[in-house]
């Protein structure tokens, strides 16, 4: 199975918002930054109670590098001036229903993620087994 890393997943953020041409490698300042906001807002979600993924946030499976890309970019477009940020949270719910789909299709409800330490936030996540 193909997967990328976080350096992949920031540079497509900012290649998807067109902040980054296709054919091109984003400033060392710029990914630092877009990588940083991808790490939060992982974090975020899986705080949230969404699951991202089975894995950890280092390696990202090929199926929801555009999804998460895209959601990541909801959050980042209004630093922009690309969207205002009551339109952008909207998109980010939708996007977020896409992602809910994607960690649970056979479910109606996603098994709750958690990290391997409750009180640290950078760690892999894993499904949580429910015992």
């Amino acid at each position: 199975m193909t997967t990328y890393s976080r350096t992949d997943l920031a540079t497509r953020v900012l290649k998807d918002l067109g902040l980054v041409g296709a054919d091109e490698t984003p400033p060392p300042s710029d990914l630092e930054w877009a990588e940083e906001t991808c790490d939060s807002e992982i974090a975020m979600l899986s705080i949230l109670g969404l699951p991202i993924w089975n894995g950890s946030e280092v390696s990202i499976p090929q199926a929801y590098l555009t999804a998460l890309s895209r959601r990541i970019g909801l959050a980042v477009a209004p630093s922009f001036g690309l969207t205002d940020p009551a339109t952008a949270m909207l998109a980010m719910r939708e996007a977020e229903r896409v992602l809910t789909v994607m960690a649970a299709p056979r479910l109606s409800n996603p098994r709750p993620m958690r990290t391997d330490d409750a009180g640290s936030i950078g760690h892999s996540f894993r499904y949580s087994t429910g015992r």
